[in-house]
């Protein structure tokens, strides 16, 4: 049997992951570093690598970097498929004082896309630098 962890140890073991191995170049990797931070006690703890993910970027801990594929499809939603933030558009001026949507970017993560949607396709997480 296994338990779900409070956001906070989740936090601290991602912290602790970070600071031992500075970047770790997958969201699977990742998540069973910070899984077997979290099982150094008596108990069994799970976190699914999506939570992992927003916990890191939400609590500013790490820096992550977002490799993209395209999909072939109109845009569809408007929010972060990284982080679940609302995203924000990318205009441009015209020659002619008109403004152009270029595409769409997170302010809270390094996801960006343009008209065309982009799938998230690799995670890098690395250690934020103060």
């Amino acid at each position: 049997m296994y338990r779900i962890p409070k956001d906070g140890d989740v936090i601290l073991a991602i912290r602790n992951v970070l600071a031992r191995y500075r970047v770790v170049d997958s969201q699977r990797k990742f998540k069973e570093l910070v899984e077997h931070e979290l099982n150094q006690g008596k108990e069994e703890f799970h976190a699914s690598g999506p939570r992992i993910r927003k916990l890191a970027i939400v609590s500013g801990i790490a820096h992550v970097e977002v490799h993209t594929r395209g999909n072939g499809e109109k845009r569809s939603g408007s929010t972060c498929p990284v982080c679940d933030t609302k995203l924000k558009e990318s205009k441009n001026m015209t020659v002619y004082g008109d403004a152009i949507t270029l595409g769409y970017v997170c302010p809270k993560c390094t996801y960006w896309t343009g008209k065309e949607p982009r799938i998230p396709a690799r995670y890098v997480f690395s250690r934020k630098r103060k």
